[in-house]
């Protein structure tokens, strides 16, 4: 009896762990969620306000947003193949 509960409950974090981003929207930004979006995609489609952006000298942009209390950095670095553009939770 026990083993078999063991089982079942075992099953049920496997898919709980498999399914933990499928919760993840833009009142609950997840890095896997933010991953795909841009700045515009965020002001635009998920109401997300720019907060500022700090331009350096090599060309990297650095995107502030914020919707309520969550806070969004976007990094554009147009002269790194390996960075190009992403967005991330701070």
């Amino acid at each position: 009896m026990f083993k078999k509960i063991n089982k079942y409950f075992k099953l049920l974090i496997f898919v709980f762990f498999l399914c933990g981003d499928a919760f993840a929207d833009a009142n609950n930004p997840t890095n896997e969620w933010l991953k795909d979006k841009t700045v515009n995609d965020l002001t635009q489609e998920y109401g997300y306000r720019l907060f500022s952006v700090i331009e350096e000298g090599s060309g990297t942009v650095l995107f502030t947003l914020t919707k309520g209390k969550i806070v969004v950095g976007c990094l554009s670095a147009p002269g790194n193949p390996n960075i190009k553009f992403y967005c991330y939770l701070p």
